[in-house]
């Protein structure tokens, strides 16, 4: 039974991009022999919260997949012999906390396709609303 996961993978972020690219690619081919790569969300490279390794910043990469319960030691398997990767972690993915981001980024791109300046309806509404409360000095 295949399930969705969500894995976060903190690369050494001391390596060249090309580097970076090359391991993020091997990661995403790694799922795709095991399960079914859907994509790679790059948070790309941060600064860690306390030294890990002596390193003191991180690639971010959050891949999402689906696959059987096999793959997560597959996974650790080849993250444990990458000397290249200071963190991971995996977690089987809630489908409704999908449908929520895909709600959040409709609506994010309702809200940037729309003026943002408010519309005439909601100016009188504002007004009639600050003069109830004896906002006079408003006008």
């Amino acid at each position: 039974m295949k399930r969705p996961y969500e894995t976060m993978v903190v690369f050494n972020g001391a390596l060249p991009d090309d580097v970076l690219q090359k391991e993020q690619k091997q990661f995403e081919d790694l799922i795709g022999q095991i399960g079914e790569f859907e994509k790679t969300d790059v948070w790309g490279k941060k600064a860690l919260a306390y030294p890990i390794m002596k390193k003191r910043s991180g690639y971010y990469c959050l891949f999402l997949y689906s696959a059987s319960g096999d793959i997560v030691p597959a996974l650790d398997k080849h993250i444990k012999h990458n000397e290249n990767i200071l963190r991971h972690l995996t977690v089987v993915r809630d489908i409704k906390n999908d449908i929520a981001r895909q709600n959040v980024a409709m609506r994010r791109e309702r809200l940037s396709e729309s003026d943002s300046m408010p519309n005439d309806h909601e100016i009188g509404r504002f007004r009639s609303r600050d003069r109830d409360r004896g906002d006079r000095d408003r006008d």
